[in-house]
């Protein structure tokens, strides 16, 4: 059979070496034209066809990602088209437990509370997500490398002796997890150029076993034919919400338990994660005293919502590349809440030009004039704005390139 697989970035390499080792005609396509020459000379050398364009052949599959717009096909035709996910699907075959977690916001932080909280029940955790990859424990995610979030990516986890594998997947997933969540839909962005939205991409993840998605979504998903179970609000807030201080909350979960969660991290940001990952807890069946504990030793994901004062001046550090509109809007909205908005400045800071162009500065213009805000966008040249004088709240959020 030949094969052909669109997509370096993303993983093309790793199903690559999967169908030659099946024995197929493989083509692998660097669609964007920046893999490592030593990459693509590895591949040639195991008998991989590397191109930088889909070769104008017929060919009996192309596996590509949702996300890849259809005009890189051109020039060749196929019998059948399947998705990255789709193909992670029929790879799989990992046998420890599996969590995979997708949605628009907050999936690296649902990630790590679960991490933290799994970990400090006495399991040994791997952990993949937009900040890298390697074993969580003792509070700290040791990250021994740094991958793509692309679903290929699920199949490259190594053999160590680990009870769990958390991977945070951008667009959907294996579809055999042991235990799957979409944290949210709140944007449907359009993906390919447009020509398609996420929904059609995330709801690859959902699986056969249980499947964790927001209460108020049960019905977008629904349609799939999966097993669901929403998720519900397991953490409240019960006292007043300040800058750098605990907060108090109240957690519903095999009863009633009233905790502080630490001041250094941007805590109300957290709440919907934290009450997804609470549901996969309650399906694991981990002991209250365990969730309890940790989530009061729990500090936060590094460089998502960092919080500290210097000199009387509020800072706010955020480095994401799910920075939006969306996102920018739920952190003032969370600033404004606990009284921390006023006399501030958000510096957005894209890492390059070319996530600079992915911004919509306008929307994001938008929601920091409704806050009172004032914006400095950077070129992503690298250079770093001087702070206005006399603000109270600086807020800095590092947009790093899509995974």
């Amino acid at each position: 059979m030949r094969v052909l697989i669109l997509d370096m970035t993303h993983g093309g390499q790793v199903l690559a070496k999967r169908y030659l080792a099946r024995g197929e005609e493989v083509t692998v396509v660097d669609v964007y034209r920046i893999s490592p020459k030593d990459l693509v000379r590895g591949l040639e050398r195991m008998g991989i066809r590397c191109t930088e364009t889909a070769p104008p052949e017929h060919f009996d599959l192309v596996a590509m990602p949702c996300h890849c717009p259809d005009h890189f096909l051109e020039g060749c035709t196929y019998d059948e088209r399947i998705w990255f996910s789709q193909a992670v699907h029929a790879f799989y075959d990992e046998k420890r437990f599996g969590i995979e977690i997708t949605g628009v916001k907050g999936k690296t932080s649902t990630c790590y509370v679960l991490a933290h909280i799994l970990s400090a029940w006495g399991k040994k955790v791997y952990l993949h997500t937009s900040r890298g990859s390697g074993p969580y424990g003792l509070g700290r995610h040791f990250i021994t490398d740094v991958v793509s979030i692309a679903p290929p990516y699920i199949l490259e986890h190594p053999k160590g002796d680990y009870d769990i594998v958390i991977d945070e997947v951008s667009l959907g997933g294996s579809g055999r997890a042991d235990i799957a969540g979409i944290t949210n839909l709140l944007e449907d962005y359009g993906i390919a150029k447009n020509t398609r939205k996420a929904e059609e991409a995330k709801k690859d993840i959902l699986c056969s076993n249980v499947n964790i998605v927001r209460e108020d979504e049960i019905q977008i998903w629904s349609k799939y034919g999966k097993p669901l179970r929403g998720y519900l609000k397991r953490v409240s807030v019960t006292g007043d919400s300040e800058f750098g201080r605990p907060l108090r909350v109240e957690v519903d979960y095999g009863g009633k338990h009233a905790l502080d969660l630490d001041g250094s991290y941007l805590a109300l940001q957290y709440l919907d994660a934290m009450d997804m990952a609470l549901e996969i807890c309650d399906v694991m069946g981990v002991p209250d005293y365990a969730v309890v504990a940790a989530l009061t030793s729990f500090k936060g994901v590094p460089g998502r919502g960092e919080v500290s004062v210097k000199n009387g001046v509020r800072h706010l550090y955020e480095r994401n590349p799910g920075i939006s509109h969306t996102s920018v809007e739920r952190t003032l909205s969370c600033l404004e809440e606990m009284g921390a908005l006023d006399d501030s400045v958000l510096i957005v800071n894209p890492v390059s030009k070319k996530v600079c162009d992915k911004l919509d500065e306008d929307a994001i213009a938008a929601v920091a004039t409704a806050h009172g805000v004032e914006l400095l966008i950077t070129a992503g040249d690298g250079t770093e704005p001087e702070v206005p004088a006399g603000k109270k709240t600086v807020i800095r959020m590092v947009k790093e390139g899509y995974q």
